[in-house]
């Protein structure tokens, strides 16, 4: 590794010309830095042990952030939308955000013109929950449909339909972008000095999916959406200098073509608690030059260990602090603690292949 002087970060939309590049996203490289082995291994070969248990707290984050798709949806359709260009649009995004024509179908098929916004945004994120791929675990009681939908409903009654409008890239054009759920696929150049005032460069493919993209005012704000256990200051500490963050601030700007410095991290309880109100946090967390300039030293860094690991996972670090993490225990353990490098390669070639993207999910 090499110290970092930026001399210029420079990105712009992948085309199938750039297929060749690596690609990387935040999940990858944020697990490289938890543990190179168990980053390389689940993210960067897409590895997984056979067997391995269920990640209740990501499928469930995941069935949440589909509800959250259709709350966005309901409001760019009912407040948002008033030519027929733009309710065409609306009709047509229903089944890249939900899948399928007749799942989009049966969600509408619970929207009233008779009964309120609320209840209208509530049966229809409910029904997005409902038919997704989710399903109770019985040795989870916290995350399940139940809970979800009731954070859920608290979620909405917080939510304020024309505070921040969604961004649309063309409101006349029914076949237009607009910013529920935004897949990016983004070549970004970088060019530093290390200590010895050497040039290096890297161009890499830099892929995710933004959660809301949204007018706040007259500047472009992204608003990511968190669920979790506990919504305190520890946790929005995670999220104030967060390279997520950042990152989707530099995609929003190269996919919209508009700058973007503002960011609103949204989080939801599961289970919502006793008092609803308190488990629903929003909070603004802006950027500054200086954190796209951080945001640049990790990323090229971390793709350098990646790199430098990725064709021997076997001589990677173990950073064994994170072999429990979350109060689980690391489902690559038996591969680190194989007592011989012939028994980590067998173990290797024994592991489940489980392509990971976040442009398929």
């Amino acid at each position: 590794m090499s110290n970092f002087k930026l001399t210029s970060l420079n990105t712009r939309m992948a085309t199938e010309d750039d297929a060749h590049l690596p690609a990387y996203d935040h999940s990858c490289l944020s697990a490289i830095n938890v543990c190179p082995t168990w980053g390389i291994l689940r993210y960067s070969m897409h590895k997984r042990m056979p067997g391995s248990n269920r990640s209740m707290a990501l499928e469930a984050g995941s069935a949440a952030h589909e509800a959250f798709a259709a709350v966005r949806w309901y409001q760019y359709s009912r407040f948002q939308c008033n030519t027929d260009e733009a309710r065409t649009s609306a009709e047509k995004q229903g089944p890249r955000l939900f899948g399928t024509e007749e799942r989009f179908r049966r969600m509408l098929d619970v929207i009233s013109d008779t009964t309120t916004h609320r209840t209208n945004t509530i049966n229809f994120a409910i029904e997005a929950l409902e038919s997704c791929e989710f399903y109770d675990d019985i040795g989870d009681s916290r995350r399940t449909i139940s809970n979800i939908s009731e954070s859920l409903i608290a979620y909405i009654d917080a939510y304020d339909m024309k505070r921040y409008p969604i961004w649309v890239r063309d409101s006349d054009d029914p076949n237009t972008d607009i910013g529920i759920e935004i897949p990016f696929d983004i070549v970004v150049d970088i060019e530093w000095e290390d200590t010895e005032s050497r040039t290096r460069t890297l161009q890499v493919r830099f892929i995710g999916k933004m959660d809301g993209l949204h007018w706040n005012k007259d500047k472009l704000i992204i608003i990511e959406e968190k669920t979790g256990a506990r919504l305190d200051d520890h946790w929005l500490s995670q999220w104030v200098l967060s390279h997520q963050i950042t990152g989707y601030c530099l995609a929003a700007s190269t996919f919209t073509g508009l700058p973007c410095e503002h960011a609103l991290v949204s989080g939801m309880r599961i289970p919502i608690g006793k008092i609803p109100a308190e488990g629903i946090r929003r909070e603004y967390v802006p950027r500054t030059p200086l954190m796209f300039e951080k945001w640049a030293n990790w990323f090229t860094t971390t793709i350098e260990m990646d790199q430098q690991w990725r064709d021997s996972v076997v001589d990677a670090p173990m950073y064994t602090h994170s072999c429990n993490r979350y109060f689980n225990t690391c489902s690559f353990l038996p591969f680190c603690a194989a007592t011989s490098v012939e028994e980590k390669e067998h173990i290797i070639e024994e592991m489940e292949i489980d392509t990971w993207s976040p442009l398929n999910t």
